[in-house]
This record gives C-alpha cells, structure tokens and sequence, in this order.
C-alpha cells in the first residue's frame, strides 16, 4: 500500500503539464498533442535551444510553417536567422522578419536533402561560416508540420557536409552560381530526362586546369558561341544541359556560370580511399578531378538518382532521391 502510494507520487511529480499532474489534466492519462501543433511547439523550443546554446544562426524549412513571424521576431535574439523555402507565396510570411533568404528547388526531398540544400548555400552565401552553431528545424513539407530540431556545428557535423578547409567551396566561385547549379542538378537528378534516369557530372571553377586534366570524347556542343548565350541562369541553357545529359563525359563550367564544355573525359587518376558502396568511375573521375584543381564536382547517379558533391578529392555530401510524397514507400529519416 505504502509502495502504491509513493510510485503515485512520484508519477505526479514526473508528469507535471503546466502546473497540473496528469490526473488534474484529464484523469489518469495525459491528452497528447496532436502532430498538427507541434509547429509552435518546435519552433518555441529551436528558439530557446538557439538562445541557451548561443547559437550563431537558426536556419527554418518554411514549407511547413503557417506563421513564423511571431516566433522569430523574439526580442533580444542574437542568431542569424535562415529560411529556406521553394515557394515564393511563403516568402508573404516573412515580411518584416530580418532574414535571409534561400529558394530550394521544386523537388520532393527528404528532411535532410532540405536540410543539407540549406545548409551547403548557406556556407556558399557566407551566412554560417566553420565552427558557427546552427540550429535547424523542419519537417516533411508534406505533412503540413514541423517535427525535426537539429543542433549542430559547421564544419563538424560530417553526416551533414564534411570538409577540412575553411570552406567547401573554392573562393572564386560565387554563391549564386553554385546555388544556381546544384539547383539545377537536383532538378536532373529528381526528374530524369523523358522519364528516363539520368547519370552526369557537373565540374565548376578552375577550368584551365580541369580542361588540361580532360578531353573531348565527342564534339563540344558548347563550343564556338557567344558566352553571353552560355551562362548557366538562363533557362534555355538549363535545357540544353538536361538534352545533353545522355552524353558520355562531364560539363565543364568556368567559376562565373559560362559552360565551357560537354562530353568532356576526366583524365585525373583516383588513388584515394575505395568509393563507398553504389558509387562507380563517374564518381571516382569526379575525386580525382577536384583532388588535383581547385574545383568542386556535382554528380549524379543514374542507379539511385543520389547527388554526391567532391572537394578536393573527398566528398563533402550526398543528397538522396526521395520517392514521390504520394508513393506509400517514401523516403522516411
């Protein structure tokens, strides 16, 4: 009886819900919070997890937000604050709100793909820099809320993007355009060409240097036309690239957007670590190619639809293919 009476004690002090134990609340059992309110819950607690860790910057996926205003608008806040969001109607919400801006492509992902896009533009637009703390939050956009807090620290975090330098990223590229491109190879990799999966590689900066280290396995279908029709933002060169994307070999693009080259056969041998499982020679060329120029590779996998990024010589992230959100088998983290 004595038993009983303090293992009920001590559930009341365990179960204390604003002021009231669970009993008080609604008999013996607790009411659960239904998954359509946790927004404001994980927005509330990425706030106050921001602020206990000092964090430098928090970045929200808005795809799943209603209204964000009222809780990043907190008084005092130190933190950067990121949004990432494929749907410019969202950007309604924040208006007032100091931020900064990332669009994400118009493709289904999963919450880390979000995350990791966020992530890799945010380092490349110079808004988290190595050693910052950053708190993430999101959810699957098609849920329709929140259900992810993650803390983390550039640079340390190699599940996310790993990297020794400074920065992933070589200085002379701008953030714009490897945004713009990485845009672009999610597109590819999400959508395929015709319905047909799609393998390529993608090489940016350093072009003396990588051409040098490549040659033409077929004529260059890029070459002989005026670089202001070459550059890598307009769409009409972002459809010749998906019409191309069957061709053996890499595109090459200079670090300021202007597509230099197709079909292009990476010479550079690979002498690193055996490439993990499910990646073949079109990844182990895209290694080798970053490890002797100071470029950084994009590649996707015709097999799994996976976009693997390399820096010199490593790689820094994948991007996994997530299966349509109406398909029953879609990709859960």
């Amino acid at each position: 009886m004595e038993t009983d009476q303090l293992q009920r004690k001590k559930e009341d002090r365990l179960s204390v819900i604003g002021g009231k134990t669970l009993r008080e609340e609604s008999g013996e059992e607790s009411r659960k919070i239904e998954p359509v309110n946790w927004t404001e819950l994980m927005l509330k607690q990425a706030i106050s997890i921001a602020n206990k860790v000092k964090a430098d910057a928090i970045l929200v996926n808005m795809e799943t937000v209603a209204d964000i205003v009222p809780f990043l608008k907190a008084e005092g806040k130190k933190f950067k604050v990121i949004l990432v969001t494929k749907r410019q109607i969202s950007l309604k919400k924040a208006t007032g709100l100091r931020s900064n801006i990332i669009m994400l492509p118009d493709v289904h992902l999963t919450r880390d793909g979000y995350l990791k896009f966020g992530f890799l533009a945010g380092i490349s637009k110079g808004l988290v820099s190595k050693g910052d703390i950053l708190v993430c939050v999101g959810g699957k956009p098609e849920k329709g809320y929140m259900d992810t807090i993650m803390v983390l620290k550039v640079g340390d975090e190699s599940e996310i993007v790993s990297f020794a330098e400074d920065s992933p990223f070589p200085e002379n590229i701008k953030p714009d355009i490897f945004e713009s491109l990485l845009t672009l190879a999610m597109e590819m990799a999400y959508e395929g060409r015709e319905g047909k999966p799609i393998g390529s590689t993608f090489v940016l900066g350093d072009h003396e240097k990588v051409l040098q280290y490549s040659h033409q396995l077929v004529f260059n279908p890029f070459q002989g036309h005026p670089e202001d029709a070459l550059h890598i933002s307009k769409p009409e060169v972002r459809e010749t690239l998906k019409e191309f994307s069957s061709i053996d070999g890499a595109f090459i693009i200079r670090n300021d957007g202007v597509v230099l080259a197709a079909g292009r056969y990476l010479n550079a041998a690979y002498h690193g670590e055996p490439m993990p499982q499910g990646l073949g020679a079109r990844h182990s060329s895209a290694a080798a190619i970053t490890g002797v120029t100071d470029s950084v590779a994009l590649v996707i996998s015709e097999s799994s639809g996976r976009l693997t990024i390399f820096r010199g010589g490593s790689i820094i992230t994948t991007i996994e293919k997530a299966t349509s959100p109406a398909h029953k088998s879609a990709t859960v983290i």
